[in-house]
């Protein structure tokens, strides 16, 4: 299953502490502007820093204010307390925050920026009776090296695919599916704020175990590559939303290579020519242009750069198709009887 790597110090993501810190009290601020609690999971990071950064960033605010210094600590310990209005527990779903992410869903589902990767969910998915979309991988908003900014748009395209899924059950007159949520990152406000959308949260490594099979839709960004290969492809599913195969392929063999992240006897091309049997694929484009209209050249544009659908191509029943050929001989005979 997945691997973690273990740190001497707490895991920042490549960034310096203060980076970190100035990042969470951003997207705290961003939170609650939708009303939700502002809540950040500390796992091994030191909050203290946060704390102070927080202080720094409400008396900035406050000194706005002609009021005396002591008024403005009173303001600062009020804002420090005053939780908006989602019963104060991080993770529950506030009105603005669904109504944010609702209109990111439809965006995706009606803006030309997203047709190209939307019209090519919708047609592998098509190929198939889906009654299960397992999203591997979505990272906690709530962490301290949680990221706001593509997480709404990540987030806004998978209540999309589900959306698309559920679309395509109803127009086969079939279950509704369920969406399904795994992230060893995941704490409890990650727990409540994704069960208020509709998901259901898995514990690793039970994805694998009991809810992938062949009609499932798996969507999994970036996953690591020894649960890329280990895991998620020997579970087959109809639809495999993920980072591009033939350029995983080079890495993983040098994982295997220089650190041993694989057995020595694991046949990762086998694996991934296995997979690849039966399946057609159309990499993903047209996805958040113009994120970024500031900074042209940042090229983080598309978050779903190098990522492509999987889908394994539509089954013929043999039998089915050999009564046709059967009737269709029939009618031949008695055209020719008839002449």
């Amino acid at each position: 299953m997945t691997k973690h790597s273990m740190y001497d110090g707490p895991f920042t993501g490549g960034k310096d502490e203060d980076r970190v810190a100035h990042d969470i009290v951003e997207k705290e601020a961003w939170l609650r502007s939708f009303g939700m609690a502002p809540y950040t999971s500390p796992s091994d990071y030191n909050i203290s820093k946060v704390n102070k950064k927080r202080a720094e960033s409400l008396e900035k605010a406050n000194s706005m204010f002609s009021s005396p210094p002591a008024a403005r600590i009173v303001l600062i310990e009020d804002a420090a307390q005053n939780l908006p209005a989602c019963e104060k527990i991080p993770g529950v779903l506030s009105a603005e925050f669904k109504q944010h992410l609702e209109g990111l869903k439809q965006d995706c589902l009606t803006s030309v920026n997203w047709s190209g990767a939307c019209s090519q969910v919708s047609h592998a998915i098509k190929q198939h009776t889906i009654d299960k979309v397992v999203i591997l991988g979505s990272a906690s908003i709530f962490s301290h090296t949680g990221e706001y900014i593509f997480w709404q748009h990540e987030m806004g395209f998978v209540l999309a695919i589900f959306e698309l899924a559920k679309q395509q059950a109803q127009s086969k007159k079939t279950r509704i599916p369920k969406l399904y949520f795994q992230d060893p990152s995941f704490c409890a406000a990650d727990h409540r704020l994704l069960q208020d959308l509709g998901g259901q949260v898995i514990h690793d490594p039970e994805a694998f175990m009991r809810y992938i099979d062949e009609k499932t839709l798996v969507f999994a960004k970036c996953p690591p590559l020894t649960m890329y290969f280990q895991d998620l492809l020997q579970t087959r599913p109809a639809v495999c939303i993920s980072t591009d195969l033939k350029q995983t392929i080079d890495g993983a063999l040098y994982l295997q290579s220089k650190y041993s992240d694989f057995p020595p006897n694991f046949d990762i091309r086998g694996t991934a020519e296995s997979f690849m049997i039966g399946r057609q694929k159309a990499e993903l484009h047209q996805a958040m242009h113009h994120l970024y209209p500031s900074i042209p050249d940042r090229g983080l544009d598309n978050f779903l750069v190098n990522m492509w659908v999987y889908w394994q191509g539509e089954k013929v029943d043999a039998t089915r198709e050999a009564k046709k050929v059967g009737k269709l001989g029939n009618k031949a005979k008695k055209w020719l009887e008839s002449l």
